[in-house]
């Protein structure tokens, strides 16, 4: 697929946001396609693309101020994946919540695959826990310590192919073999991640959440389902699991096996990853776990390692 082919994937996915968000869901017909393919739908979304627009306009709708924007899209091949913030009013019900008339605010990545111009099958990871304890569903952590000072690092841009290499070099070593050593080589001692700003700059707060996982899930496993890549960029969606064997934040340990989804965002520079986002489908582990409940919005993205494990 060519550079002009990719950008043109990019405008259409940025198009389709403001178009859902505006809830103009007509304009999917030429967008999406009749028998799209959702592999995360929301409880009771109807299949194809008549089951995408219920989706938004369930999810949507009790948000009338809702705004969704892109802050990145990143495109390769036949795959785009955007990354964006969200925020509006919550005036209605929302898959089962009583309206709180509170702003709430969530991040939240999309992954779609792209065929002659329209979208015919989609991913999706987005921070529904933290909009949940915004609405008061689940009670919200204890505010931590305040984040270390960020600063914007720049630097030389890689190639696909390195960066591709640093993405599978940094899930197989740091993640599944644990050897947080690693993390010195591939992250400048500076970078930061705004998904998780109270963790430590540098490679010393990715050693801190790897541990934290290593620890509560011994044979913890992530695999790479999905990888998206330019020159200073490199995005992938996993599929992870294990054992929950040890203490996980303040949960004791269930013994359960569980599987979850995620989508990262990893910035590079002068070959090192400067900055990162993710979006973790905490609240599916939560529920798998027994905690927050298992009804209404607490499944909201339940459905994740069912689908993921349908795919595999």
């Amino acid at each position: 697929m060519t550079i002009e082919e990719e950008q043109r994937n990019k405008a259409l996915v940025t198009e389709f946001v403001k178009v859902t968000n505006r809830l103009e869901l007509d304009r999917l017909d030429d967008m999406v396609v009749e028998d799209y393919f959702e592999h995360q739908p929301i409880p009771g979304q109807p299949p194809g693309r008549d089951g995408l627009k219920w989706a938004y306009r369930t999810f949507n709708a009790p948000f009338p101020d809702l705004v969704f924007d892109f802050q990145d899209v990143i495109a390769e091949g036949d795959l785009v994946v955007g990354r964006g913030l969200g925020a509006g009013h919550n005036t209605a019900p929302f898959m089962g919540v009583p309206p709180t008339g509170k702003l709430v605010r969530w991040s939240g990545t999309r992954l779609f695959r792209m065929r002659d111009g329209k979208l015919v099958e989609g991913w999706i990871d987005l921070d529904m826990l933290g909009l949940m304890q915004q609405l008061g569903v689940i009670p919200s952590p204890p505010p931590g310590p305040e984040p270390a000072p960020a600063r914007h690092l720049t630097g030389a841009p890689s190639t696909r192919e390195a960066n591709h290499a640093l993405m599978r070099r940094f899930i197989d070593e740091v993640w599944n073999k644990g050897d947080v050593a690693v993390a010195d080589e591939i992250f400048h001692p500076e970078a930061s991640s705004p998904s998780a700003p109270a963790l430590p700059l540098g490679p010393d707060g990715v050693k801190v959440i790897v541990k934290m996982m290593r620890d509560a899930f011994p044979d913890y496993w992530m695999e790479i389902t999905h990888i998206v890549a330019e020159d200073d960029r490199v995005a992938a969606r996993f599929r992870q699991g294990g054992t929950h064997t040890g203490p996980l934040m303040g949960i004791a340990p269930t013994g359960k096996k569980v599987e979850w989804t995620e989508i990262g965002i990893l910035r590079v520079a002068d070959g090192k990853v400067v900055e990162s986002w993710y979006d973790v489908d905490m609240l599916g582990l939560m529920s798998q776990l027994g905690v927050g409940g298992g009804g209404g919005a607490a499944g909201a993205q339940a459905g994740d390692a069912p689908a993921a494990a349908a795919e595999a």
